[in-house]
């Protein structure tokens, strides 16, 4: 009897530890949030903003001003599409209030006959245990800015230093 209940607990040990496992839920929820940059959705987009950064930024309607005036922007530039690549997202990891996950992000903007690409991450953040997701996009931001708008963060996580872009020229 003792065998069978060790064969048993081998066998369900497997799925066991993939229940617990987050980054489906998290890859899920971020590429739900990278669709909505791709279509340029501005309150789906702020719906994946930390509320602490759409406060700090001022409130809702200055966070959706910023938001419209830096797709403008990439659209005065010629961009013509953004595509968002996600990759594997880190095992989750508590820090402060937040359980946090590091997802690498490479970006796409399409303008002919250039495409400019940009490797880069987005920090998952998640207040109560995983059921709903935050993202906070890195690019060009410093380990002040994020220590500034996280203080938890500070000494705990580093922000990872994004590598030059990539112009390929297509026909």
């Amino acid at each position: 009897m003792r065998i069978l209940c060790v064969m048993l607990a081998l066998l369900l040990l497997p799925a066991a530890l993939r229940a617990g496992d987050l980054r489906p839920v998290i890859k899920r929820e971020a590429g739900k949030c990278a669709a909505a940059w791709e279509r340029s959705d501005y309150e789906e987009i702020l719906a994946y903003l930390p509320p602490q950064m759409i406060r700090q930024s001022g409130g809702r309607a200055a966070a959706l001003r910023e938001l419209k005036g830096q797709f403008a922007q990439a659209r005065e530039y010629g961009v013509e599409q953004l595509e968002a690549i996600l990759g594997q997202p880190a095992t989750p990891k508590p820090m402060g209030r937040w359980l946090t996950s590091l997802i690498p992000l490479t970006v796409v903007l399409h303008r002919a006959p250039l495409d400019l690409t940009q490797e880069t991450h987005v920090l998952g953040l998640s207040a109560d245990q995983g059921r709903h997701w935050y993202f906070v996009l890195l690019y060009q931001i410093t380990q002040k800015d994020l220590n500034a708008r996280f203080p938890e963060f500070a000494g705990k996580f580093v922000v990872p230093e994004d590598p030059a872009p990539r112009l390929e020229a297509f026909r």
